[in-house]
């Protein structure tokens, strides 16, 4: 018989997702220092500026992935129903003056006093987490339209206006797919998600046709080299940098590109600057790494599969983790039209650190939690 010892849960749920993260974490660090030495050397005086700026958002979210790796998940359960009024007011935030900051031409960012947070990265997370919650309430209604498409779509409508109005594309269709994902794990019948498949592609049609700055990034998608110096010009540089790289890389630290040719080089296209420094190679080893971390959060989900609250949540964290990375290695690499997203836990930005670092970390504790007999 099993002694209470061997059958005390092991401190660390699932070994192989930490030390992924981790390894990420600090291998997003030295990256980010060899993007931006040379440049916060010159604009701020300290070579290891954005590395120290990240390094604090870094010791935050592998905190609370700590902590988050042992709460107990039935207690979120209880209380998700009550996270989307939330969601909308953090939202809400971002265009209240005094409160909401502008950047880049976006508000998509609070004012909190020493620094700005951006608050849709934890909307997205308690989003996921209210949908579950919603799933396993309904869980015998599912069948029915009204109950496993319409309700969901207009919840996730109402947050998508807000992202839109940012304006934040990239985190609606990010979300979008999360949402879609959960939906197919909870089991929505395939012929309504292929309605709401085809209702979302023409809503998105008509975003892009309405907008002209969106228009202009499909445009330059699909003809990068019609305008080097305007709108292709990031495309252009992300190109070259991956070029340069070759097989094996420049060398790590030695990369041209980033000598202010390549924008964003620390936050939306680092991965182009592994390609420089790492090559082919590094790229490839990069995109494993996620892909194990997309396969060890699916092999987690499907040892929740008995709880519909536990498993659709790990699919939607899973999938919020997972596939803005490979999103971002699309735009990167000239796959899929430019848009702004970072490459999760390697480029620079401390809400999404944090929030990814967390989500990992409630994914450890759905798993903790039904070791303990919780869920």
């Amino acid at each position: 018989m099993a002694t209470p010892r061997e059958l005390r849960p092991p401190l660390v749920a699932d070994r192989t997702l930490v030390g992924i993260a981790v390894l990420l974490v600090m291998f997003g660090l030295v990256m980010i220092y060899s993007a931006t030495g040379v440049s916060a050397e010159k604009v701020h005086g300290d070579p290891l500026y954005y590395v120290k700026k990240q390094g604090v958002a870094a010791s935050i979210g592998l905190v609370a992935m700590f902590v988050l790796s042992f709460v107990n998940m039935s207690r979120v359960k209880e209380y998700a129903k009550y996270l989307y009024p939330l969601c909308v007011g953090l939202l809400l935030l971002t265009i209240i003056p005094g409160i909401g900051l502008r950047d880049g031409g976006a508000r998509r960012w609070i004012n909190l006093g020493v620094t700005a947070a951006q608050p849709g990265e934890v909307v997205k997370l308690f989003f996921v987490i209210f949908i579950a919650s919603f799933f396993a309430r309904h869980e015998h209604e599912l069948h029915r339209f009204g109950v496993g498409v319409i309700r969901p779509a207009l919840l996730m409508g109402v947050l998508a206006a807000l992202f839109l109005s940012q304006p934040d594309f990239g985190s609606t269709a990010v979300l979008c797919a999360v949402i879609f994902a959960m939906s197919i794990a909870a089991g929505v019948p395939w012929r309504y998600l292929g309605t709401v498949v085809g209702g979302a592609a023409l809503l998105a049609t008509l975003l892009v046709v309405t907008s002209s700055y969106r228009m202009s990034r499909v445009v330059h998608f699909l003809n990068p080299g019609a305008d080097p110096r305007g709108k292709g010009y990031q495309l252009d540089q992300s190109l070259i940098a991956l070029g340069s790289g070759d097989v094996w890389g420049v060398g790590l630290g030695a990369s041209k590109q980033k000598l202010f040719f390549l924008p964003a080089a620390h936050t939306d296209f680092i991965f182009a600057l592994i390609g420089e420094e790492l090559g082919f190679v590094g790229c490839v080893a990069v995109l494993c790494v996620f892909l194990v971390l997309l396969w060890r959060g699916l092999l987690l989900a499907r040892r929740l599969s008995g709880d519909m609250f536990a498993f659709t949540l790990a699919v939607g964290l899973t999938v919020m983790v997972a596939l803005p990375a490979f999103l971002n290695m699309g735009v990167v690499s000239g796959m899929l039209p430019t848009k702004g997203l970072v490459l999760p836990l390697i480029g620079y930005g401390g809400s999404s650190l944090v929030s990814t670092l967390a989500s990992i970390g409630m994914m450890l504790g759905l798993l903790r939690s039904r070791q303990r007999g919780f869920l």
